[in-house]
């Protein structure tokens, strides 16, 4: 029997215009009923996912920003790990990332430089929103990720210039084709789940664990390697459909999948 289920948002609990469904909000409220704690882990950040997890009626924790900061249901910090002032420094006034739409993931802010009206449509259901501001006016922030919005193919050209410039002070990757996400390295959200299972004194076996991207890898692995039920959505990333071949698949996010299975091992009594 689970006693915590892990969600990644986007393209996994949410629908294709990232929201929550009707059903989903539905099965989440016998699924509080029934003692389960919801953790949900994204690359969002925390004020954006304390807004979905608030009307989904969670009490569990928040994993946001692909891990580098983990909440209670409350909102009180329990682990931080932000960017080095250098690395900070070099991400934000480099010439390399001239040319790429930057955004800035503070304890309590998102920041960018030119307005970017599409990003907003991801977060119609929390009512985020960035705020516009001079990154050279910006001092001793609490810098908890950075992400580049662009094409694909550019992207994956500068994440390998990151990578080489800068790798092992960084971790890279993925939550959606478009934006590449920088943390500080040994930051993702299987390292932030680690934490919250041993604050919980609770083992991976507990663990009913669904995501998408491939800024899931981890998480995903940590369970799977652990007697955990880790599960795949239909429309994952290609490249983590590759890496975790042996995961099952459920269906996709359109059709609110993981309500879906949660719906039949609630039925069955096989969460709690």
């Amino acid at each position: 029997m689970y006693k915590l289920v892990v969600s990644d948002l986007d393209g996994t609990l949410l629908d294709p215009d990232h929201r929550i469904g009707d059903y989903t909000l539905e099965v989440m409220t016998r699924l509080n009923a029934a003692g389960v704690e919801l953790i949900l882990a994204s690359g969002r950040h925390f004020m954006d996912v304390r807004a979905l997890s608030a009307r989904l009626g969670s009490r569990g924790c928040l994993i946001t920003c692909n891990g580098a900061a983990i909440n209670d249901h409350q909102g009180r910090l329990m682990h931080s790990r932000g960017i080095d002032p250098v690395t900070a420094h070099f991400l934000l006034h480099d010439p390399l990332f001239d040319s790429i739409h930057t955004n800035l993931f503070l304890a309590d802010a998102w920041l960018v430089e030119e307005p970017a009206p599409e990003l907003l449509t991801y977060h119609q259901e929390s009512g985020f929103a960035y705020q516009v501001f001079d990154f050279d006016q910006l001092q001793d922030a609490d810098l908890l990720k950075v992400f580049f919005y662009g094409e694909h193919t550019r992207l994956l050209e500068l994440q390998a210039q990151i990578q080489q410039r800068g790798g092992e002070r960084l971790c890279t990757t993925f939550s959606l084709p478009q934006t590449l996400e920088i943390m500080a390295a040994g930051v993702d959200k299987g390292s932030a789940l680690q934490l919250v299972l041993e604050d919980r004194g609770l083992s991976t076996a507990d663990v009913l664990c669904f995501g998408d991207g491939l800024n899931d890898l981890e998480m995903l692995s940590l369970v799977a390697n652990g007697s955990g039920k880790a599960l795949l959505m239909e429309n994952a990333d290609p490249r983590l459909h590759a890496d975790l071949p042996e995961l099952e698949v459920i269906g996709n996010h359109r059709d609110q999948a993981v309500a879906q299975y949660l719906d039949k091992l609630l039925q069955i009594g096989a969460l709690g």
